[in-house]
Formats: C-alpha cells, structure tokens, sequence
C-alpha cells in the first residue's frame, strides 16, 4: 500500500528535477530519489546512536533496500 504525501519545494529544485526525470513520472522519480537518499543516509549513519524522536527510525530497518534500481 503506497501513502500520498504533499511537499513544497523552491522553485529551482522542482525545475532541475523536471529536467532530470525526463518522461518518468514525477512521484516514481522522486521516491526514487528519497530511497537512494535513505540508503546514503543509513550507510553513512551506520553504528551511529541517533537521538530518541517522537517518531523513532525503526522503520527503515524494513525496508528491503537492496531491490531498489540503482
């Protein structure tokens, strides 16, 4: 089950990803993104404590990173 999300962003960022995406759909390439985003940010943050957060990332030890296209 995918959930919809709504995001703002500047009006340059939305440009250079409209640029880059090219004919894929906007949402697929930009869950594309976050995910390659989770995957640096998991590796580079690995064995490091992060602090307690009302919503806890826990989560991302779910996620089956591995399948994602590179």
């Amino acid at each position: 089950m995918k959930h919809n999300i709504s995001i703002t962003m500047d009006q340059k960022l939305f440009r250079e990803l409209e640029n880059i995406r090219g004919r894929e759909k906007r949402s697929t390439f930009i869950e594309h993104l976050i995910v390659l985003g989770l995957k640096t940010y998991v590796n580079k943050n690995e064995g490091i404590e992060v602090k307690q957060r009302k919503a806890p990332l826990t989560f991302l030890s779910t996620l089956d990173l591995s399948q994602t296209k590179q």
